[in-house]
């Protein structure tokens, strides 16, 4: 090969690098905004367990398990999990999100998903259902229900008899699969999936 066919196949490679934009998120990224406008991945860096908890302002199933979201936080705080409320709903915006977090005490890490890319990305149908992620895996060791205190529409449980989100955390803590959730998620159906 010339020196004038080199010079040529490496403008037309330059050429379509540029033509190209710039750089494409790492394999994986999953950016969606905070409550600032700050693009951020939740599933990067290197937590031991990383739980997405998706809600919504306008479902009472979610509302009622504020105090239960609570309480997981302040036990994995000291934990290495990291703990985030993703708001899938596109009408719930910045000013709608913080309103819900202060009549329901859920000063938590928290994301908008409106583009439903965590939706996808954890595979969850209904608000509330939670996904954990295991350092460096692609896809939720665990997806489902918090627990079994809501069995239907309208049969919901005093106490729950199965912590099964806390229970897969911690699996995951301790390097093992979680066991899949004994029943479905019971919530509000996250508008716009197919």
């Amino acid at each position: 090969m010339t020196r004038a066919h080199l010079c040529l196949m490496t403008g037309l490679l330059l050429l379509l690098a540029c033509a190209e934009g710039p750089a494409a998120p790492r394999a994986g990224a999953t950016r969606v905004v905070d409550l600032q406008g700050a693009a951020t991945d939740p599933l990067a860096g290197s937590p031991a367990a990383t739980v997405l908890l998706f809600i919504s302002t306008e479902c009472p199933i979610a509302n009622r398990y504020a105090p239960t979201l609570r309480a997981l936080a302040a036990a994995w705080a000291g934990r290495g999990v990291q703990l985030w409320l993703v708001y899938p709903d596109p009408d719930d915006d910045a000013a709608a999100i913080r309103a819900h977090q202060a009549a329901y005490a859920l000063d938590l890490p928290t994301l908008r998903d409106p583009g439903h890319r965590l939706v996808a990305r954890a595979g969850v149908r209904v608000t509330p259902e939670a996904a954990v992620f295991a350092p460096g895996r692609p896809t939720p060791a665990y997806r489902g229900r918090i627990d079994d205190r809501v069995q239907d529409f309208g049969k919901i449980r005093p106490e729950a008899s199965a912590h099964e989100l806390r229970a897969a955390v911690d699996a995951v803590l301790r390097g093992e699969p979680p066991r899949a959730a004994a029943g479905p998620a019971i919530g509000c159906y996250i508008a716009d999936l197919r």
